[in-house]
């Protein structure tokens, strides 16, 4: 086991996290700490000096991350400054007096590396190929245009929401001249960016006002999901939040739901930079990543050792997944892999009659592994705990919707309860469409968990068949005696034949000589 601890010195906040590597390259955040303390404060284009009381905060506080380093035990410490420290004259000088008095080893990094670190801490969190990245901080802004998941262009601007708020004077009330001039000033820097896509393509942000915007909007619409990572909303309302927000006092804006009171004297300046930047990418939503430069540095430490082949990232769902399994204590996940593999193959053979988009197969697949973890809480209602597990799990991969989604596939994996969907509040967020979706998906995770009821595996293959007027599951089994699993499975065929509006049979196979297709589909996931 090996634990790393990362800290990313920013112009506004210092964010300290420990990730801890276990058995098989299987990974998870353990601890995570921000503070605010303002390094750029008192920094603009034209003065680039830190002051004595911006670096004694700064100090104060990493002495503390150090102190939790020295207890940890932790020998691996990944330690970078970024804009303010990068820009002020006196930066060098700062992170001796870091090194001497807290014994934290810290880099300064380029513009070019911090949008290279924001980056890799995206798109290893969020399954997009074509994309515009920012990542906005105190003292600066990083954009990359990404292509096919490749960064094809990156710049650094040294406009940040501390150093803007500093220098048009807008941490109290501001006017609509002032708003226009701030407007024009930013219009102005991002005009020098000759890459800039002529074509609409998904905006991502990172970085702490972005990532208040966001709340803001969820507390507004009553979000029902605690998760800000890959959260998704219009440009027609952000933009409104924007024009909301520019148009309150210091102390009203103190008040905002989901604003932190901490922020309200910076949030014009950064939300006005958000807008430019979404207006000149002709964008229709934005898109928050929690992940940034931070994971970024993990990957780029943890990639070379336990990922070379680039696989995590570029099968992210079923990665994330299994990663999410193996730091758990499971001992049963030849099961889960078999009840997989069983789901998998209905869901191929039906594929006719249920007419779901492949993506659902991948959602299929994760609820079928997942679908047994709420026993870790208690045997008792370990579906309803699996769900809850699901929905909270730090796994990348997949929308909002589709994590909700399979976190009730896996609530009804003994079968479907609507007294339980009304109790649960997330469902909201999904369609009546999606809600179908689920219904059919955990038909089919229900079966096999049925098929599997005592975990021998004797299930040795099954052939679906549908046709105008029926559906027919065949059973083939490796022993004569199949009381078990016709047992589990009896009470499905209705529900069957309630969702798909068809007549449905279960016909058993005993004692199938035939090769156990099942358990080889199992071993191969």
């Amino acid at each position: 086991m090996e634990r790393i601890a990362i800290i990313d010195l920013g112009s506004n906040s210092i964010r300290f996290i420990i990730m801890q590597i276990g058995e098989h390259g299987a990974y998870k955040l353990i601890y995570q700490e921000k503070k605010s303390i303002r390094l750029a404060e008192g920094m603009t284009l034209t003065s680039r000096l830190l002051t004595e009381e911006a670096q004694q905060r700064a100090l104060n506080c990493l002495a503390v991350y150090s102190h939790i380093i020295e207890v940890q035990k932790i020998k691996k410490v990944l330690a970078v400054a970024t804009a303010a420290v990068r820009n002020a004259i006196n930066g060098a000088s700062f992170l001796k007096r870091v090194r001497m008095s807290t014994g934290i080893p810290m880099t300064i990094i380029s513009g070019k590396a911090e949008a290279a670190l924001g980056f890799a801490g995206v798109s290893h969190t969020i399954d997009q190929k074509d994309f515009l990245l920012f990542d906005l901080g105190g003292a600066s802004v990083e954009i990359s245009l990404v292509k096919n998941k490749k960064r094809i262009h990156s710049i650094s601007i040294p406009i940040g929401a501390v150093t803007l708020t500093e220098m048009f004077q807008s941490s109290r009330e501001v006017n609509q001249d002032k708003i226009e001039t701030i407007q024009r000033f930013i219009q102005n820097v991002l005009s020098k960016v000759e890459w800039f896509p002529s074509e609409p393509l998904p905006v991502i942000g990172i970085g702490g006002t972005v990532r208040n915007l966001a709340k803001i909007h969820q507390r507004a619409v009553n979000y029902p999901l605690p998760k800000l990572h890959n959260y998704r909303f219009t440009v027609e309302d952000v933009f409104e939040e924007v024009r909301m927000i520019t148009g309150k006092s210091y102390e009203e804006r103190q008040k905002i739901s989901g604003l932190s009171s901490e922020r309200a004297d910076i949030i014009i300046a950064g939300a006005l930079v958000i807008q430019e930047i979404l207006r000149k990418a002709k964008a229709s939503y934005l898109t928050i990543s929690g992940c940034g430069l931070r994971e970024g540095l993990f990957f780029h430490y943890y990639d070379p050792i336990y990922d070379k082949s680039g696989e995590k990232q570029h099968d992210m769902l079923r990665c994330s997944v299994q990663n999410y399994l193996d730091t758990l204590p499971i001992t049963y996940d030849f099961h889960t892999k078999y009840v997989t593999a069983t789901a998998l193959a209905m869901f191929d053979q039906w594929q006719k009659v249920h007419k779901l988009d492949p993506r659902m197969r991948d959602i299929l697949a994760a609820a079928a592994r997942l679908h047994d973890i709420g026993n870790l809480i208690n045997y008792y209602s370990h579906a309803r705990h699996s769900c809850y597990m699901t929905a909270n799990a730090h796994i990348f991969g997949w929308t909002h919707s589709e994590q909700v989604m399979c976190a009730l596939i896996c609530a009804f994996h003994h079968g479907y309860s609507g007294k339980y969907l009304k109790a649960n509040g997330q469902a909201h967020i999904l369609t009546a469409a999606q809600m179908r979706q689920v219904r059919i998906l955990s038909l089919f995770l229900a079966m096999a968990e049925g098929l599997d009821e005592s975990q021998e595996h004797c299930i040795t293959r099954v052939i679906c068949t549908s046709y105008k007027a029926a559906m027919d599951l065949r059973v083939y089994t490796d022993r004569e005696n199949f009381d078990v699993p016709a047992h589990a499975t009896a009470s499905f065929v209705k529900d069957f034949e309630k969702t798909f509006h068809l007549p449905f049979r279960i016909q058993w196979f005993p004692g199938s000589s035939h090769r156990n297709e099942l358990v080889e589909a199992a071993q191969k996931l």
